[in-house]
């Protein structure tokens, strides 16, 4: 009989064996497949956001001329390029004018409203370029220019041309310019882009910067016109056949290109490239899209961060795997003890150490095979079913305000998938096989069939047992058989300790992140979908563009904001003599504008005041209650029949810090209020007025507190700083942002967006997190199941014995449970120590070392009873599965009978 006939043989009459080794390997090669699989469909979504950031193209030339440009398009290095040209300009005069003038050069200047600016614009064909950046291509209102004299105008240069809507026609004056030459010359008036002329002398022009004009002379001036056909976030954008803004400072085309799939080393394959076409590599001024090449492998640079990534992804994998290989050791370890008996038959009759380790390869490879199948296409299946539950998680369109996650992710499973989980598995098996019985292969057949006959050496206890000491028998017999099996007590504590102290860590890690945006979001800012910080030199301004939010349709709540500080006395507001904050005798106090929506919708004045009232009398109303941040009552300091009709003080200018002359205002009483704006938070009492006097009163002071000075070209100017709030009509919420982006270009906060971005992040790291705690603890469950089962197994005699003794099936029930139980209370209480260490040791350093730095500077306040929730509810599922984990095998104890359990033992 051949070898693995004799291995077919015994997995066959060994059917409960091989049916749970098989079920081990099938469970560890899934696992193995699922991760390797998420790796995959991680490097997929990376290079499609790669792709939508960074753009598809490897390489970006610039400054070729023509010939350059034809020549490199033609290169078979390249598989694609595109062309595309930028514009930029300056406003800027610190140029080499030696070096103008020996090269009879000229540069272009771009005039809007009679000032020279820095813009930069794009010229591309639409729906030609497709390899840039999605986001330098994309409009958020309207569409791309698809003629001569239309533009798109970027967010960020919509207020250089006027706050231009679509449709309008924008203007601007190209004035080009020349080093100065040594004779004087005329001045002529500018000419239309439709009426061209010869230009023979440097002239100057009315309406050009007299720095400008001092510096170059002008040797051409053109009025220009557009009609604005869509807003983008980027960059102006013109047509590519238009070349009326096309400056001097880069006036030539730009070269993306994609490498071909036979370019290998990036650098040389270029040089050689550049060298047959007659150019110098070092002649030419390139950037390469370093991500992408990293993402697709190209290049060698490339893939050596690729052969970095992988080699850090299988080594973390392979820990995990060792922690998978502890269920198919399990699984051989059960029953070990038939093939040490078998081989030392085996050994007996002739055969040699070779014959019987073929034997073991043979069974190995026999439970391998299917094992390693199944579990790939098991795996395979857990991870489509996993990907379709995250590609359709709700918060997974707000991860990004560029793109919607959902279409980034895509079930790409590459080849090395499915050969690492072969390769490995097979591994696993063959290492835990060969190590359960090589020791009957070193043995001589006397010894390997007495070992087949005997139990694990019993260790008599060097101390007095609990049995000894007449304690419950149950009890102490558990702890007792948990002391005699160290080795199997140690993996499983080390499974369910590493399980407990992941998912808690994990969980309080979320809470603290979830708490840390909490904070940011509810307490920290302004509690409306939109803040914008806007400066003007006039305080009325701020009414403009106010109304013009208002009439859009797109907001609601819109209220502006500033404050006055004033230092009030103690006796103003009712304060008790030596209340903290208060022993120096007053308090500063913050004075807001609010507009009569805003009255009425947030403030509710204590003695009926309406707003009309208010505006009238020019009174100023007091929130009596002082809270903390979050919004908690500390204590009340003012009441309303306490507060005297005027109230004089000095107003406090921060930018200054100093006290103007006294002004006196009217007091008309109290208020409560449940915008957070207007608390009195935190040591600092909070007032409203009447948005009218408020700025008659801000007329008479001169200047309010968040204002300062500016010092320019000699002169002194106020600058008045104020804040819009706003919130977004119902329905409206993309183009209240799309407004903002034209007429407040990065100078607003979208706290709805912000918010709701975190939310996502952190939604999805919650969802991959749970998702590898759950996998480990699956793991760790099955640990647990195995190693109980083989315990209890291991003693069949011994409990055969207690039964015919007297023990009752409810005893011995009791009996594998309590020892159960002593490994998740065990478990659970080791994994309490370890968290609670963590804690502790995470916040020596801010205790010992940074004295004026605490956690909560952080937003985290990390607590030492916070994580008990976490490690109660994994204590009750370690309960729950160890057991769920006894009540098999004791189950099939009580099945057996007693004394075919004693003979069978006997006869080993």
């Amino acid at each position: 009989m051949k070898l693995r006939e004799i291995s077919l043989r015994y997995l066959r009459g060994q059917k409960k064996h091989t049916i749970m080794t098989v079920i081990a390997i099938i469970t560890a090669t899934a696992f193995m497949t699922v991760m390797l699989a998420a790796v995959s469909v991680y490097r997929a979504a990376a290079l499609n956001v790669c792709r939508e950031e960074n753009g598809t193209y490897h390489v970006v030339f610039n400054g070729l001329d023509k010939d350059q440009l034809v020549s490199v398009r033609s290169m078979d290095i390249f598989s694609e390029t595109q062309i595309y040209s930028v514009s930029s300009y300056t406003s800027s005069v610190d140029v080499d004018y030696g070096q103008m003038k020996s090269e009879d050069a000229q540069m272009e200047y771009l005039l809007l409203n009679g000032n020279p600016v820095n813009d930069v614009f794009l010229r591309f064909k639409a729906g030609e370029l497709t390899m840039l950046p999605q986001n330098m291509n994309t409009v958020f209102e309207g569409r791309l220019p698809e003629k001569d004299g239309e533009i798109v105008l970027s967010a960020q240069s919509t207020y250089l041309w006027g706050y231009p809507e679509l449709g309008d026609t924008v203007t601007a004056r190209l004035v080009t310019c020349k080093a100065k030459s040594d004779t004087p010359q005329s001045v002529d008036a500018p000419r239309s882009v439709d009426t061209p002329r010869s230009v023979d002398t440097p002239r100057s022009v009315e309406g050009i910067p007299q720095y400008l004009s001092d510096a170059f002379d002008i040797t051409d001036v053109t009025d220009i016109s557009f009609t604005v056909v869509g807003f983008s976030e980027n960059s102006n954008i013109v047509d590519y056949s238009d070349t009326r803004l096309k400056s001097y400072s880069n006036d030539t085309d730009n070269l993306l290109a994609r490498f071909s799939d036979k370019t290998n080393d990036l650098y040389w394959d270029m040089h050689y490239a550049f060298k047959d076409a007659g150019y110098e590599i070092d002649d030419f001024s390139y950037g390469l899209n370093q991500e992408l090449l990293d993402l697709e492998g190209k290049g060698v640079t490339a893939k050596f961060s690729q052969a970095v990534f992988f080699g850090i992804v299988y080594l973390v994998i392979l820990f995990l795997m060792f922690c998978v290989r502890m269920v198919i050791d399990n699984a051989f370890e059960i029953s070990s003890r038939e093939r040490i008996k078998q081989f030392g038959l085996l050994k007996a009759v002739g055969a040699s150490n070779k014959q019987v380790f073929s034997l073991v390869v043979w069974e190995a490879v026999y439970l391998a095979v299917p094992g390693v199948i199944i579990g790939i296409l098991l795996g395979t299946g857990c991870a489509a079913g996993l990907f379709g539950i995250v590609k359709n998680l709700p918060y997974l369109s707000d991860s990004s305000a560029n793109f919607d996650m959902r279409d980034m992710l895509v079930f790409d499973i590459r080849p090395y998938v499915y050969i690492s989980s072969a390769v490995i598995g097979v591994l696993w098996v063959v290492i835990s096989a060969v190590s359960t019985g090589m020791r009957s292969i070193k043995s001589s057949p006397v010894e390997a069939m007495n070992a087949a006959g005997k139990r694990d050496k019993v260790r008599i206890p060097k101390h007095p047992s609990g049995l000894e000491k007449g304690r419950s028998f149950i009890a102490a017999y558990s702890a007792l058989s948990i002391k005699r099996n160290k080795k199997r007590y140690i993996i499983t504590m080390v499974s369910m300790v590493m399980s407990i102290v992941l998912f808690t860590t994990f969980s309080y890690g979320a809470q603290l992140a979830n708490d840390k945006i909490t904070t940011e979001f509810d307490e920290e800012r302004v509690p409306n979908d939109f803040a914008v910080q806007t400066y003007t030199l006039s305080p009325d301004a701020i009414h403009e563009s106010t109304d013009k939010m208002i009439s859009s349709g797109y907001f609601e709540n819109v209220q502006y904001d500033c404050i006055l500080k004033f230092r009030l006395s103690n006796e103003a507001l009712n304060i008790t003599e030596g209340t903290p904050p208060y022993e120096d005798g007053a308090v500063l106090t913050a004075v807001h504008p609010v507009s009569r929506e805003t009255f009425e919708k947030y403030i509710r004045p204590d003695s009926g005041i309406t707003y009309d009232e208010l505006e009238q009398s020019g009174a100023m109303l007091i929130d009596p209650v002082m809270k903390d941040k979050s919004g908690a009552e500390l204590y009340t300091f003012a009441q309303n029949d306490t507060i005297p009709e005027t109230i004089t003080s000095e107003p406090f200018i921060d930018s200054m810090v100093f006290f103007l002359d006294a002004v006196t205002i009217n007091a008309g009483g109290t208020y409560s209020t449940d915008l957070r704006t207007y608390y009195s938070c935190n040591g600092l009492a909070s007032a409203v007025m009447a948005e009218a006097p408020f700025e008659q009163l801000v007329s008479q002071i001169g200047i309010d507190s968040s204002s300062s000075q500016v010092e320019y070209n000699g002169q002194k100017y106020t600058l008045f700083s104020r804040t819009i709030f706003a919130d977004a009509a119902d329905g409206m919420e993309n183009e209240a942002r799309n407004y903002l982006n034209r007429n407040f270009y990065n100078s607003f906060t979208d706290n709805a967006e912000d918010m709701a971005k975190a939310v996502s992040n952190l939604g999805i790291v919650k969802t991959v997190g749970y998702f590898a705690v759950l996998i480990i603890s699956l793991i760790a469950a099955v640990n647990i199941v195995n190693i109980i089962s083989s315990n209890v197994m291991g003693r069949t005699s011994e409990l055969a014995m207690l039964r015919a003794c007297g023990m009752s099936d409810n005893q011995l029930h009791k009996l594998v449970l309590s020892e159960s139980l002593i490994y998740a209370a065990l478990a659970s209480f080791s994994s309490l120590l370890v968290v609670e260490a963590a804690v502790f040791i995470i916040q020596i350093p801010f205790k010992n070392h940074f004295h004026d730095l605490d956690m909560d500077d952080f937003g985290l306040k990390m607590s030492a009873a916070a994580p008990l929730k976490y490690i109660l509810i994994a204590a009750a599922v370690s309960f729950i599965v160890a057991a769920a984990a006894s009540y098999v095998p004791a189950r099939r104890i009580i099945k057996s009978p007693i004394v075919e359990n004693i003979r069978n033992s006997e006869n080993q």
